[in-house]
């Protein structure tokens, strides 16, 4: 009996394992995310793909140093038929139709190197380089994009799952509120028409805390999706990644610290990936306009050997031996504008690239200065709120006394529990905006970095 227990017992035991296994939830933290996202992002991968073949690119550029060397053998057959005459004392004399069949076979070495071009040859090499460098620095600037990017949608996260928090903790008040009424209308104090209008703010509650669940779910997905995680996977969040309790003391001590943008913006200047990325540019179109200039000033000296054997059958094709070295200086006197064409485009790319930069340092300051705007005015609007919670929270306390003594209405009550309740989200959202507003300074000086 014992026997045919043993396997039904393993088998149900596998059975609750696997209903346990497919129940888990994935926790995930900031770490985690941002690598998974950096890791699967379509132009990170773009990128890395673009490093390698310009690695390849810097390869051959080198390789245009060294001299070239290219080994061809070839054979062919000709066949010639003529007529043959001579003349003797003016009169011509017709010896008879001649075919002649020969082959010959060859084969030969050449070897060919560029001496000078006015060193372009050595300037295409640098800015292969630079090339490969600016792709690694648009790179970082890629990655620390979507640091943002999830940074944004983890703070979301985080803001509706406290909105969730202050939502459930109304609707426990409600239910208490109505379980209150429901003691003062037994003892005759109050009416059974404040026991419906109580029962429908807590279903009003209710809603507000099923919406905000919803809204925390759809969060939580868009953080999924960002991180490139797959959807058919349940997961929380680790929601100690953020201290929100930080007193008003402490986040007005970083404001008054970073007042000051000019060193924001100095460090911004250092530290941004494109801002680095749009002068790696620059000096790649300078080293481009140099190299079309000397184009047009310097000739163009070319070395050559070459080593060839020939001969009418393949087994004496040493036969003819030839050995020739050689120089070939040349200019380009007139090449239909072509070369003054690639010139002028080189220029004005250079001319370009210049602006772009001079625009990136406005635009850089601009943002840094609306980002220090954006945290003095939510400090603010921080201090406001809680003063007004601490206003709301008396409103209700006095509310709820007077309800109680008979001098107050429910409707009071339930306007002040809206205000209270409402002001609290406000100031939550606010708080998680001012971190976020943080990070985004961080972001805006280049220092966004995990």
């Amino acid at each position: 009996m014992s026997l045919i227990r043993i396997p039904a017992f393993f088998s149900a035991f596998v059975f609750l394992l696997n209903i346990g296994y497919s129940q888990q939830e994935t926790e995930l933290n900031l770490k985690h995310v941002i690598d998974n996202a950096v890791k699967n992002n379509a132009s990170v991968v773009k990128l890395q793909n673009s490093i390698e073949g310009q690695q390849s690119v810097i390869k051959s550029k080198y390789g245009d140093l060294f001299p070239t060397l290219s080994l061809s053998a070839g054979w062919n057959r000709t066949n010639q038929v003529t007529q043959g005459e001579y003349t003797i004392s003016g009169i011509t004399f017709n010896t008879g139709q001649q075919n002649e069949t020969s082959n010959n076979y060859n084969l030969s070495l050449r070897s060919d190197v560029t001496l000078f071009n006015g060193f372009s040859n050595y300037e295409s090499i640098d800015v292969a380089k630079m090339t490969e460098v600016n792709l690694y620095t648009q790179m970082e600037n890629v990655k620390q994009d979507i640091v943002l990017m999830v940074l944004s949608n983890y703070i979301a996260v985080l803001k509706n799952n406290q909105i969730v928090k202050i939502n459930t903790a109304s609707l426990e008040d409600s239910r208490s509120q109505l379980e209150k009424i429901k003691l003062f209308v037994e003892a005759g104090k109050r009416t059974k028409s404040d026991v419906y209008r109580q029962d429908v703010q807590v279903a009003q509650n209710e809603l507000a805390v099923e919406q905000a669940k919803n809204n925390l779910e759809k969060s939580i997905a868009d953080l999924v999706f960002t991180a490139r995680l797959p959807q058919d996977k349940a997961y929380t969040v680790n929601m100690n990644e953020f201290n929100v309790d930080v007193s008003y003391e402490i986040m007005e001590v970083y404001v008054t610290k970073n007042s000051n943008i000019e060193p924001l913006i100095n460090s911004a200047f250092k530290n941004r990936y494109d801002y680095k990325s749009s002068l790696q540019s620059l000096f790649i179109y300078e080293s481009n306009l140099e190299i079309t200039r000397n184009a047009l000033i310097f000739p163009t000296l070319a070395g050559f050997g070459s080593y060839s054997l020939s001969g009418k059958k393949i087994q004496n094709i040493d036969d003819s031996r030839v050995f020739t070295v050689g120089l070939t200086l040349s200019y380009p006197i007139f090449q239909g504008f072509s070369i003054e064409n690639q010139r002028q485009q080189a220029l004005v790319n250079y001319k370009s690239a210049n602006e772009d930069v001079k625009l990136l340092k406005d635009q850089i300051s601009l943002e840094i200065k609306k980002a220090m705007l954006d945290l003095k005015s939510l400090l603010k609007q921080i201090e406001i709120t809680e003063r007004n919670i601490r206003s709301a929270e008396q409103d209700k306390f006095s509310a709820e006394e007077s309800y109680r003594v008979g001098l107050g209405t429910l409707l009071e009550i339930q306007t002040a529990t809206t205000n209270y309740n409402n002001l609290l989200i406000d100031k939550s959202n606010l708080i998680y905006n001012f971190l976020l507003a943080q990070k985004q300074l961080e972001y805006y000086q280049g220092l966004l970095k995990y």
